[in-house]
C-alpha cells in the first residue's frame, strides 16, 4: 500500500479560511480601485471627459487588472502558506496568470478595432463574455485540464450573476444613491471573483486528492479519471 504525500487539509476551517482569505483580497482590491478611480482629483487620470459620461482611458482597466491580479495571487500564496492549499506554483499556474493580468487590457486595445469593424457598441456584452471566457480558461490552467472548460464557464457564470444581482438589485434598491453604488460595486465584484477562484481551487484540490488516495489503495474510480 503506498502512501499520499502532500494532500490537502481535509478540514472544514481551512476551506473557511481559503474562501475568507480570497473573499478579503478580493474585497479590497475592489475597495482600493474604487477609491482610486472615484477620487475627484484623479478624474482626469483616469476618465476622458465625454458629451455626457466620463470614458475610462486604458490607465483604468489597467490598474483595475493589476489589483485583481495582486488579490487573487496574493489569496493563493497566504493559502498555500498556511498549508490551507497544497502548493502547485508551475508553469500552468504562471499561464494563469499572465491570462488573468492581460485579460482587461488586451479586451480595452480591441474593443475600439471591433467597434470600427462592427458598427456596434459591444464593449458592455461581447467584451464582458470574453473576459468571463479568459477567467474560466484561467481555472482550467490552474487544474491543468481544458476539458472543464465548460463547467469553469458556467462556474464563473453563476458567481458573476449573484455579484451582478447582489450590487443592483439590492444595493441600488436600498440605497439609491449613485455615488454610493459607483463606490460599492467594485468590492461586491472583486469578492465574487475572489470567492469563485477559491471555490475552485478547493474543490479541485479535493478531486485531485481523492483521486492519488484511491489510486494509492488500488481503487478504480472512473469518476476520478474523469475529472482529474
Amino acid at each position: 500500500m503506498k502512501e499520499v504525500k502532500g494532500g490537502p487539509s481535509q478540514s472544514l476551517a481551512a476551506d473557511f479560511a481559503t474562501l475568507g482569505s480570497f473573499l478579503i483580497f478580493g474585497g479590497a482590491s475592489g475597495l482600493l480601485f474604487a477609491a482610486l478611480v472615484t477620487r475627484t482629483d484623479l478624474q482626469h487620470f483616469f476618465y476622458i471627459k465625454g458629451d455626457k459620461f466620463l470614458i475610462p482611458r486604458y490607465i483604468y482597466w489597467f490598474v483595475f487588472s493589476l489589483l485583481q491580479l495582486t488579490a487573487l495571487g496574493g489569496a493563493y500564496l497566504v493559502s498555500i502558506s498556511r498549508h490551507w492549499l497544497t502548493a502547485t506554483l508551475k508553469r500552468r499556474d504562471i499561464a494563469a496568470g499572465l491570462t488573468i493580468g492581460v485579460a482587461t487590457p488586451c479586451l480595452r486595445l480591441l474593443t475600439p478595432l471591433m467597434n470600427s469593424r462592427i458598427g456596434l457598441e459591444w464593449d458592455f456584452f461581447v467584451a464582458a463574455i470574453i473576459f468571463l471566457l479568459l477567467l474560466s480558461a484561467a481555472l482550467c490552467m490552474c487544474s491543468g485540464n481544458l476539458k472543464l472548460f465548460p463547467i469553469a464557464i458556467i462556474w464563473n457564470l453563476l458567481f458573476a450573476i449573484a455579484g451582478v444581482t447582489f450590487v443592483y438589485l439590492g444595493v441600488r434598491l436600498i440605497y439609491g444613491s449613485s455615488e454610493w453604488y459607483e463606490f460599492i460595486q467594485w468590492p461586491i465584484l472583486e469578492s465574487m471573483v475572489g470567492l469563485s477562484f477559491g471555490n475552485w481551487l478547493i474543490w479541485r484540490q479535493r478531486v485531485s486528492f481523492n483521486a492519488a488516495t484511491e489510486q494509492a489503495l488500488g481503487a478504480d474510480s472512473p469518476v476520478s479519471s474523469l475529472y482529474s
